[in-house]
């Protein structure tokens, strides 16, 4: 994994370069051909393809081509060079890696001539697809973690409602889990996967934080973090470390599957996203579940329903040829129209307000409820720092240290300090 995310840097060290030293297209205006890059594939590119048909149906001034282009190291080669697309979809954590190195056009010239109204959009979004304050990208659909919960779990020891707060979900936690005669956990209560959500979600409920509100500055030292890892290292060590390590490395190999743990109501809660309940479906879980905001803390109730945000978004690079046309496209596809196809067809939430209402967007399963969470917009979003996956790589590393009984939560986040101190 390591020697990929360098890799993908070296290249965008390069393409950074490249840019600098070469003359940056500039649109033309007898140009109809826009070419889109989009990183989907199957179904998911079936539904961009219907979205790119609609478009150029609905005018003659471009015409879109469209490409599935999943090769991240292909996409960042072609964005230094002649090669470029006019328009392609990336992740806002990509807007963040690609503008750092200067491969994206920014948006302000467009916005300001068209006077495009971007309130349209969640202010988080927003948020998510600019770097220094300026937009690089339009978002087109938003992506948050909410708890689900067992109902008849909750129902069996003695509960009606989904905890509010964290210790509340401790108390039901230790009310549901079960070992068989051995010891070791056949149902799970807290929600130790996934490990990512226990990375965050976890940590951000208790309103820890790995950075500040800034984007730069980095808080493994956090109190807050530290008061997690402590609920979290409490409930392994009730249960015995290699007893709940054995659960989550099961837990992990059948995520997602039809021997997945919540899906075969061997887990109380889990924290997870707006697909779980359409996988549900696909798999015949006949669990009785619920979606519930992740809880807050006693101390401080306000975090309850924070949550780390991104979004899938479209974006033109500095090298396009047509970003005229690229922009009308993008204008549209991240417009009512446009992104109301593309949510259908690849079933991610809203970032567009106005289809938080939708009535054909509010019968996909789970989507009222997280709807309701993004409009809370207390979403988490990442730092705008280049060294980003270096620091997720040490905060793992030492979350594994205070997750096998290796080091404390405090000694642990001690060290990721210091490790993570020249991190830019």
């Amino acid at each position: 994994m390591k020697k990929i995310i360098t890799g993908a840097l070296v290249i965008l060290m390069a393409a950074a370069m490249f840019t600098a030293c070469s003359g940056r297209s500039s649109s033309s205006g007898d140009n109809k051909d826009v070419t889109f890059w989009y990183a989907y594939k199957g179904d998911e590119a079936v539904a961009f393809e219907n979205a790119i048909a609609k478009y150029n149906e609905s005018q003659s001034n471009y015409v879109v081509q469209g490409l599935s282009v999943t090769d991240q190291q292909k996409l960042i080669v072609a964005l230094a060079s002649n090669e470029a697309p006019d328009a392609f979809t990336l992740s806002n954590q990509d807007v963040i890696n690609f503008q750092t190195n200067g491969l994206l056009q920014g948006l302000k010239p467009y916005i300001d001539k068209d006077r495009y109204d971007m309130s349209i959009y969640s202010d988080k979004s927003l948020e998510a697809n600019s770097v220094g304050g300026e937009a690089f990208a339009l978002p087109l659909s938003g992506y948050t973690i909410q708890m689900f919960y067992n109902k008849d779990i909750l129902k069996e020891i003695g509960y009606d409602e989904p905890p509010a707060t964290m210790e509340e979900m401790y108390e039901m936690a230790v009310k549901a889990t079960q070992t068989d005669r051995n010891g070791n956990i056949t149902r799970l209560g807290y929600p130790l996967f996934p490990l990512a959500s226990a990375r965050q979600e976890l940590i951000y409920g208790f309103g820890g934080r790995w950075w500040a509100d800034d984007g730069k500055t980095l808080t493994p030292e956090n109190p807050h973090n530290i008061e997690s890892l402590k609920m979290n290292v409490q409930y392994r060590n009730l249960y015995g470390i290699e007893k709940v390590q054995a659960f989550v490395a099961t837990a992990n190999t059948n995520r997602y599957t039809a021997q997945d743990m919540f899906f075969a109501g061997k887990q109380l809660f889990r924290l997870d996203g707006s697909w779980l309940p359409t996988m549900m479906q696909n798999f015949n879980s006949t669990v009785n579940y619920g979606i519930a905001l992740v809880p807050g803390t006693k101390a401080n109730p306000q975090n309850r329903g924070v949550s780390r945000f991104e979004t899938s978004s479209v974006s033109i690079p500095i090298t396009a040829k047509n970003k005229d046309g690229a922009w009308d496209f993008i204008k549209w596809l991240s417009n009512t129209e446009g992104n109301k196809i593309l949510l259908q067809g690849i079933g991610n939430l809203p970032a567009l307000k106005s289809l938080y209402t939708d009535p054909e967007i509010l019968a996909k399963p789970g989507f009222p409820e997280f709807i309701d969470a993004l409009e809370l917009e207390k979403g988490i979003q990442y730092p705008q720092i280049a060294d980003f996956a270096k620091y997720v790589s040490l905060i793992n590393e030492h979350l594994d240290y205070v997750y096998a009984g290796m080091q404390t939560p405090e000694k642990a986040m001690e060290n990721l300090a210091k490790q993570s101190a020249n991190l830019k």
